[in-house]
């Protein structure tokens, strides 16, 4: 054996262990809280007393920074104006602001505006919430 080869093998075995410091766990977070029906009411306020909540679902969303859900809505108007009231519920929703405790509306778009029936009119919401710590 060389000098080189035992100082590799020597040197190999060498391990320098360092005091283990324990770590304190963070707080967990809290659980997420459901906005979509406060969302619904919000929605319902705006668009009037002849507005029914068809559908609704919601699923989980998260990107790199933010917490949130995905919301798909169904809204059906009924009336002899209806489709004069899902224009104007389309036209409010770009520049509407609502106010959801522990959320923001980041984004809302109305995907769908069809006549459902004769007096009726059916319009689909997508809505992106976030949650505002």
């Amino acid at each position: 054996m060389t000098l080189l080869s035992s100082l590799a093998t020597a040197r190999r075995f060498r391990i320098r262990r360092k005091e283990t410091h324990h770590i304190q766990p963070a707080n967990p977070r809290p659980q997420r809280r459901d906005c979509q029906g406060q969302l619904i009411a919000a929605l319902e306020d705006m668009a009037g007393p002849a507005v029914v909540v068809t559908d609704a679902t919601m699923r989980p969303w998260c990107s790199a920074t933010f917490i949130g859900a995905q919301h798909r809505l169904s809204l059906q108007l009924s009336g002899s104006d209806a489709a004069q009231q899902a224009d104007d519920l389309a036209t409010r929703l770009r520049d509407a602001e609502f106010s959801l405790r522990g959320h923001i509306v980041a984004d809302i778009s109305v995907d769908d505006v069809r006549p459902a029936s004769e007096c009726d009119f059916s319009v689909t919401l997508a809505v992106l919430t976030i949650e505002d710590w």
